[in-house]
Parts: C-alpha cells; structure tokens; sequence
C-alpha cells in the first residue's frame, strides 16, 4: 500500500527540501512509498542538480521579480514553475515497484501521465529523448529523476496552464528541453488550451494514472512529524546561496590557477 498526499499550494524552497525528506524516509523504510502533489504559491525555477545558474536562468530578473531559484536534488534540465501546474514526486523504494534502470524508471513512472491524458481525451506519449510526455505533439510534462539513500524519485509537472511570456523572460534558453521550435508556445501545450479546466478531476485522473500504471492502490495519508521534521532542517540549505550557486562556484574554483608551493614561492 503506497501513500498519497495533495498538499495544493506550498512554498517552492519547502517543496524542495520535502521531497528530499521523504526520499529519505521511504528508503530507510520509515515512511510508506509516496505519490506527493502540489503547487508552488509564487513562481519559481528549479535547477537541475548540475546545472549553473549562470548558465540556464536570468537571475537578476528572478531576484527583481520575487522568482525563486531552487536547486533541486535530482538531475535533469531547469523547470519554470507557477501555481497553473500540478507538480509530482512519485517516490519508491529502490527494488520495488519502480525499476531499477533510468530510462525503465521514466517508462514506468510516466505511463501514469499517459493514462491520465488518454482518460482526459488530450492523448499523450512518451519522449524518452527527454524524459517528458507530449500531446498532440508539443510538450504538457517535463520530468527529473535521482535516487537518494535507496530511495528513487521521479519529479516532473502537469501543465493546466502556462506563462509563456515570464518563462521567457526566466529561462535563457526556453527551448533547450523542447524538439527543434522556434520559441516555448510553439513547442508546449496546456491543458486549457484543451478545454479541460477542472483541477480537482484532473488530479484525481493523474492519481489513478500512476496507481494503474504501478500496479499499486494509494491510500490517502499525512506527512509524519519525522518527515516535516527533517524537511524543516533541509529547508536551510535549499534558500542559501551556497547551494543555489554551488555549481557555478565549483566551476569558478576550478578556473582559479593554483597556489604556488613553497619551493615556486
């Protein structure tokens, strides 16, 4: 039996620092394995794993505009994110029901978003090339993967509806995640554009998509006082700058010519 929790709107940095805690707990075997809704309550971008800020985002326009920018745990490529999406993190346990190689992982996890498409009458297929799932040929769910502590999450997004325009603004390249367009609204889709609206009935679609498409029933459950707990700890390290930019001081690191021995001195 896996647990399922809606939590609606949150803090985007908390969304961060929660999954991760949860991860946590469902591979120690303290917690249930989890399918984790939510919705971020003011925009923000998530930054892959290794990604460098100076690389993918305009982050004096996200400081100047109260955008938050939120290194994620997990790998893959930079998501602008508003309330207008449905974001999920399906955690499992490593050997379970979630298989083991990355790409069978994305395969399993996101025939769940098919379903949910396919239920909705917006049809949907998967584009292993990068790990999303496109309708009528444009892009409606970007995805991340990474396993932590033997836990494995797979994170990706549902697109109700989309600010094309501030993304632009956000993202230096809004086509980087995309097949070959000449902008994002070429590439994406929404389901408003579709006619589907009601938020709550596409939850519960995209609810039932992954149970069918893991073959497990998800009861509905709680955040445990350990895991908001843990959460509450990890938040510190996602809203320091340290984390946010620790790629990119890693590069600069490198950069730096070395220090002289004592002999050179």
């Amino acid at each position: 039996m896996w647990r399922f929790i809606d939590l609606d709107k949150i803090d985007g940095f908390y969304s961060a620092a929660l999954f991760e805690s949860i991860a946590r707990h469902v591979g120690a075997g303290s917690s249930p394995e989890t399918i984790l809704f939510w919705r971020v309550r003011t925009p923000v971008v998530y930054l892959g794993y290794h990604q460098c800020v100076e690389d993918e985002i305009h982050a004096d326009f996200c400081r100047n505009s109260n955008i938050g920018i939120i290194r994620r745990i997990l790998g893959g490529g930079c998501g602008f994110c508003d309330e207008n999406q449905i974001l999920y993190s399906v955690i499992g346990r490593e050997g379970g029901v979630i298989p083991g190689g990355i790409q069978s992982a994305y395969t399993k996890v996101l025939g769940g978003v098919v379903n949910a498409l396919l239920t909705l009458g917006a049809g949907g297929e998967i584009e292993p090339a990068r790990n999303a799932v496109y309708s009528r040929g444009r892009k409606i769910s970007g995805n991340a993967q990474g396993r932590i502590d033997g836990a494995v999450l797979v994170n990706g997004s549902l697109l109700l509806d989309f600010n094309f325009e501030l993304m632009d603004k956000v993202l230096k390249s809004p086509t980087k995640n995309l097949k070959p367009v000449l902008s994002a609204r070429e590439g994406m889709i929404t389901l408003k554009e579709m006619g589907i609206t009601d938020i709550d009935y596409v939850k519960k679609v995209l609810r039932r998509g992954f149970e069918n498409a893991l073959g497990i029933t998800a009861g509905d459950g709680m955040l445990t006082l350990s895991e908001t707990d843990m959460a509450n700890r990890l938040l510190d390290k996602y809203t320091q700058k340290e984390w946010t930019y620790r790629m990119d001081i890693k590069r600069e690191l490198r950069k730096k010519p070395a220090a002289p021995s004592p002999q050179q001195a």
